[in-house]
């Protein structure tokens, strides 16, 4: 029986390459199951055994199939789960690498705060000293004397 005549047989969700020995086996199954027409209830003949036989295996292998092709899947969601997480654990690492760079230049920025606030202390005890000095300056004698007139 040829491939053609099969899909006119076979239920579409069966319709895919197969390997040839189950191919074969579906095909007799089938052509024995309709060859066997009888009704009663006389025992079976060897034509309906053999279609009955055939059905079992056609559904184990249907079964296999379906197990196949859940293999499939899940290696295919394995695959895309693993580059994923690859993408992610590269993405942690460049957000641990950017976290150590912000925890530096806060450091950097706290130092610099502390120097700078240390410069102010500084700039205003040097700030009041000379104020200091030049009201010490202003409060003392005068630069010039008044009689010499000028110079």
């Amino acid at each position: 029986m040829s491939q053609a005549s099969n899909k006119s047989i076979i239920p579409f969700a069966e319709q895919k390459p197969v390997a040839s020995m189950r191919t074969v086996i579906i095909a007799v199954g089938l052509a024995l199951s309709l060859g066997a027409c009888a009704t009663g209830s006389s025992p079976k003949s060897t034509g309906e055994q053999l279609s009955d036989r055939g059905n079992e295996i056609r559904d184990f292998g249907t079964v296999w199939s379906e197990g196949q092709a859940r293999v499939e899947q899940a290696e295919q969601a394995i695959k895309k789960s693993d580059r994923t997480r690859a993408k992610a654990e590269r993405d942690l690492e460049r957000a641990r690498k950017e976290l150590a760079k912000a925890e530096r230049q806060i450091s950097d920025a706290s130092a610099s705060r502390a120097a700078a606030l240390k410069h102010i202390e500084t700039g205003r005890a040097q700030m009041g000293k000379a104020e200091a000095d030049y009201a010490k300056t202003k409060a003392g004698p005068s630069a010039i004397n008044p009689g010499d007139g000028g110079a």
